[in-house]
């Protein structure tokens, strides 16, 4: 009889046990309780230390108000790290995939850290709290990348992001999410597999560009001064050419003026006397010279003249 008393007692037991346990709750000094009561929203605790509750009415949601909270964007972790093996993921290809400027395809992977500061409101406001943050990040990131220029999105990852921070902030804080975005991280700005050979030919080609334009520039620095400085060494051998030149013909304009005037007064004389220089510098030029008489009686008569003397030959 006892033990039947006994066992009746058992279930009392543990409903008043089940009472007391879902009478309080304990807050440490970074964490604020959200106290539903009825399926709606009766009031915040924030002070630190042992509260109470009503049972079965009142619920209790304990937010950490210090925890950095990391959301992941454009991938997932599919299990952890371990001491044995490290931490594998797999892609989102619906939010990796961004285009740039220039409509260039590339994947990203992006960490969203941030603390939730109003626990009320990030309960209440928004059902899907992780997917609205989500699908805020994707706004602001590829209303950035568009005005991206490939080379750029591949290589300023950590300058888009600081672009981007301010940006989510803004559009966060209208959905009144109650929470504080700390900071915002690009962990990978890829090209797709698919496309990265033909990027790096690109890259090929554009270095053997830069490096032949480079050689050209070297060789025209080199040699234009030359080419300059001949043209200029040219241009005064003309000039000097052309004042011998000119110079030569006034004098001989001037020689000629003056065996013209002198024609002009006698001019058998004149005739004479160029005729004589003119045999004169003909004639000292000549190896073999014949006297030839011209008298008219049919018979060819000449002397030959001594090339070295002048003088009959053989005499």
């Amino acid at each position: 009889m006892k033990f039947s008393k006994f066992f009746l007692l058992i279930p009392v037991l543990l409903i008043v046990a089940s009472i007391f346990m879902g009478s309080y709750y304990t807050l440490d000094n970074a964490e604020e309780a959200v106290i539903e009561r009825f399926g709606k929203l009766y009031t915040v605790q924030s002070a630190a230390g042992l509260h109470f509750k009503m049972p079965f009415i009142d619920t209790a949601h304990i937010v950490n108000t210090n925890e950095i909270i990391s959301l992941q964007y454009g991938y997932r972790t599919e299990s952890d790290a371990t001491t044995t093996q490290a931490a594998t993921y797999r892609d989102v290809s619906s939010e990796e995939i961004v285009i740039t400027s220039g409509s260039y395809l590339i994947n990203i992977g992006a960490v969203i850290q941030y603390r939730i500061t109003d626990p009320a409101a990030y309960i209440y406001n928004v059902d899907d709290q992780e997917g609205t943050i989500r699908l805020a990040f994707e706004s602001v990131l590829r209303s950035n990348i568009q005005n991206q220029q490939l080379d750029d999105a591949l290589i300023n990852k950590d300058s888009i992001a600081k672009e981007i921070l301010p940006d989510l902030v803004q559009k966060l804080s209208a959905y009144d999410l109650g929470i504080t975005i700390t900071e915002v991280k690009l962990t990978d700005v890829l090209l797709p597999e698919e496309v990265q050979y033909a990027y790096d030919d690109v890259n090929i080609a554009s270095n053997e560009k830069d490096s032949y334009k480079s050689q050209a520039e070297k060789y025209a620095n080199e040699m234009l001064p030359k080419a300059r400085a001949e043209a200029y060494q040219t241009i005064q051998e003309a000039e000097a050419y052309k004042a011998e030149k000119v110079a030569q013909a006034k004098g001989d304009v001037e020689n000629f003026n003056q065996v013209y005037d002198k024609y002009r007064v006698s001019q058998e004389i004149t005739k004479t006397r160029l005729y004589i220089e003119t045999m004169e510098s003909i004639l000292s030029t000549v190896d073999q010279k014949y006297i030839i008489d011209m008298s008219g009686d049919d018979i060819l008569k000449f002397l030959p003249l001594d090339p070295q003397t002048g003088t009959l030959g053989g005499e």
